[in-house]
This record gives C-alpha cells, sequence and structure tokens, in this order.
C-alpha cells in the first residue's frame, strides 16, 4: 500500500459518493477548511491501480510548534477492504511520521482494537450516533412512521402562516444561532466559519418567518445520496409556531427532490443498548449495510434509550419523533505516532482547563 496525492475534483467525490463518505470528506468541505486558512491535504491508499481508502485530513498546530492531523468522519474505506483498516492506518500512519505529526485523529465506522499501533479513545469531536431516514418513502410513508406528536406539530406550524425561505442569510444564520447557543449552553464557531459554509454550492439554508421576522432556520447539505440536516436555530419567543417541526418536514422534501435516498440528522445522544467501540460485524437488514450497530426502526423511535442529561438529549428527543433509523459509530480514536509528545500535549491541555 502507498499514499497518492490526489488532486482532480471529480475523482476524489465519484470515489467518495460510491463508497458512503461522509459530506465532511468531500471536495467541497475541504474547500471550506482551505477557504478558513487551514491546511488540507486529500490522501488515497492505493495498491496497485486500486484505491482502497480515501482521507481527507486537516492539520492542526497545536503547542510547541507541533501538530496533529484529523479525518473528519473518515478514513472512508473501500467496504470490499474493510477487514484490512489496520494497514491501511499503519499506511496513513507512516506518511504522517515524515511530517512530524504527533497522532492522528479518525472517526471511522468502526475500530479494530488488536494492533500494533497504540489507538486511544479520544472525546468525540462529531458526534457517533446519528438517526438515518430513508427517503426512498413516499412522503405518506414518512409522516406515518413519525411520532404522532410531530406530525401533530408539523401540521400546527402549517396553519401558523410561516413563510419558509429558501436563502442563505449570514446575518440571520449567526443572530439565530447566538439566541440559541446562548439558550442551550453550547459554544459556537468562529463567525467566520459559518460564513465559508454557507458560501459553498454544497448548502443550502431555509428559513421561517413570520410576519416578516425570522424565527427559525435550518442548515442542510447534500453530498451523493446523503441529504444532511447540519444547523438549526431558533428564537424561543415565538416556540408556540413549531418552526423547527416545519422546517425539519421541508429539509425532508427537499432532499426528496433532488433525488437523496438517505436524510441524515447528524448527531443524537449515543444509545444506552450500544456496547463498546469495537469492530462489530454488518447486521442483516442495515439499511445501508455498513459496519454500525443498527437498531429496528420504532415508529418515533419511542424504544430508542438514552442518556436523559447527555448534552445532546434535547435535540434527540425533537430528532427521534421523526422516525429515523438509529446507527451508531465507533467515534473519536487517536492514533499515537510520538507517544512522549502526546502524553504531554494532553497533561498541558487538562492544566489549561483547571486555570
Amino acid at each position: 500500500m502507498e499514499i497518492k496525492l490526489i488532486q482532480d475534483k471529480k475523482q476524489w467525490n465519484d470515489w467518495a459518493a460510491v463508497n458512503g463518505s461522509s459530506f465532511t470528506q468531500s471536495w467541497e468541505w475541504g474547500d471550506i477548511l482551505l477557504a478558513e486558512g487551514k491546511r488540507v491535504e486529500r490522501l488515497a491508499v492505493i495498491e496497485g491501480e486500486e484505491i482502497l481508502a480515501q482521507a481527507q485530513v486537516v492539520y492542526q498546530p497545536v503547542i510547541f510548534g507541533w501538530q496533529y492531523v484529523a479525518c473528519p468522519k473518515g478514513p472512508a474505506i473501500n467496504l470490499r477492504f474493510k477487514n484490512e483498516d489496520l494497514r491501511i492506518y499503519e499506511t496513513i500512519t507512516n506518511y504522517l511520521k515524515q511530517k512530524n505529526i504527533i497522532f492522528f485523529r479518525i472517526e471511522p465506522d468502526s475500530i479494530n482494537l488488536k494492533s500494533k499501533i497504540l489507538i486511544l479513545k479520544s472525546q468525540d469531536i462529531n458526534p457517533s450516533a446519528t438517526l438515518i431516514l430513508d427517503l426512498k418513502k413516499s412522503e405518506e410513508e414518512i409522516l406515518a412512521g413519525m411520532h404522532q406528536k410531530t406530525r401533530y406539530n408539523i401540521h400546527l406550524a402549517e396553519k401558523k402562516d410561516l413563510k419558509i425561505s429558501q436563502e442563505k442569510t449570514p446575518e440571520v444564520f449567526w443572530d439565530l444561532m447566538n439566541k440559541t447557543g446562548s439558550r442551550d449552553r453550547f459554544s459556537l464557531h468562529h463567525k467566520k466559519h459559518y460564513e465559508k459554509v454557507l458560501e459553498s454550492p454544497m448548502i443550502f439554508q431555509m428559513t421561517a418567518y413570520f410576519n416578516n421576522i425570522p424565527v427559525a432556520m435550518a442548515v442542510f447539505t447534500k453530498f451523493g445520496n446523503t441529504f444532511t440536516y447540519l444547523y438549526g436555530a431558533s428564537d424561543y419567543e415565538h416556540r408556540n409556531l413549531m418552526a423547527p417541526y416545519l422546517l425539519q418536514w421541508e429539509g425532508i422534501k427537499l432532499g426528496k427532490s433532488l433525488g437523496c435516498e438517505r436524510y441524515d440528522f447528524f448527531g443524537v445522544a449515543p444509545c444506552l443498548q450500544s456496547g463498546p467501540s469495537v469492530v462489530i460485524p454488518a447486521v442483516s437488514g442495515n439499511p445501508d449495510n455498513s459496519n454500525v450497530p443498527w437498531i429496528p426502526n420504532q415508529v418515533g423511535n419511542d424504544s430508542y434509550k438514552y442518556d436523559l442529561h447527555h448534552q445532546y438529549a434535547g435535540v434527540t428527543r425533537f430528532k427521534l419523533g421523526f422516525g429515523g433509523t438509529p446507527q451508531q459509530s465507533a467515534g473519536t480514536w487517536d492514533i499515537i505516532i510520538d507517544n512522549k509528545k502526546y502524553k504531554l500535549y494532553n497533561l498541558l491541555r487538562r492544566i489549561r482547563r483547571l486555570i
């Protein structure tokens, strides 16, 4: 196996779409990071003429001029070579060793702990659990699969004279995100990041207006056959309008109209029924046959058990009402390249949190 830097957008995206890569591994998402001033490389692991895996990586500077490399929701591995994952990681790690990288941070579907390389669990960066809605179903079937309260709130919002506008409005986005972040006590990215996201052609924004006042908005992204709900925000003063429910439904319909087959809610609290993050064979009946735990769908997902105190608990209740199928990935892991520097880096991070 060897590493090849990919310079062709179509070649990269075609492979990524066929092999089920996340939007974070798309060429367009890499362009967003480049526009922010980040250093990005698009690596392919090849053997002969065949691409076994792709890893869009971001170089992250830390203390003392050290760096680590992150691969958000990746690397993406060809399903036929899933059992070669450790060799693939070793190939990428050997490439990064030449660049004085401390560690390689990955977010794979599954992880094999029986490895010669040192792999340690890290705090999750992107959510490890999500819900996938089958967009091949008709609108009637999708509505029937929702919790009755969710359907009721959608229909209630439809009667409230809300105007749904598909437009990119950075100031509206930023205002509503700040209101939501302050209310729900979560930190935001820098404003520049969101501006670059909205500039991308792969991004869609919908805003709900009431009497010409923006009361809620939702941002989506399309890559391959998947339409992903990326951000959402609302004005609590207008919560009685149920605008977020209507925006979610309009997003689902937009994804269908664009020919997508999957709607990804991108982030819920992990299921308490899930076991440790180890290699789990594909489960018969899994909608996309991926190597992630699969839980049979229930109407409105009343059977999905999760930590009610988790940071995603509130949004999980909301998303479960739409009836998607839960999926759990392995989360975030660090492949250690320089163990001494890695230990010192983590020690200094812990001290910094205490100050």
